[in-house]
């Protein structure tokens, strides 16, 4: 049995952290908006949605690709007629500080 004596609420959630741990904050784009939709046609696509939102200055975190990005809906692949270029789709969005969630090519 433990005791917390405080004195105060605060007091006592930091003794309580002390001894069982400190819970980690999560990252900040993961409590910000996602940005996603049903289907991306291809890299264009995704390119255009992008840069919309630069265009009417909304702010978004993360655009996530659903499976119709992939070569034949198998995961951890891309579908080469329609994101020539994933990496460079990638790391273009990621120049403004945005992700790409998706299932990476190997």
């Amino acid at each position: 049995m433990f005791a917390f004596l405080g004195p105060t609420t605060s007091d006592i959630f930091k003794q309580y952290g002390s001894l069982t741990g400190f819970t980690a904050l999560p990252q900040s784009f993961s409590i910000a908006y996602h940005q996603c939709r049903w289907n991306y046609l291809n890299q264009l696509d995704v390119a255009e949605v992008d840069a919309g939102f630069d265009k009417n200055d909304i702010p978004y975190d993360v655009i996530w690709l659903d499976i119709e990005h992939t070569n034949g809906k198998r995961y951890f692949t891309w579908d080469k007629t329609k994101f020539e270029e994933p990496e460079k789709m990638q790391k273009e969005i990621g120049k403004k500080g945005r992700k790409v969630i998706c299932f990476k090519s190997t």
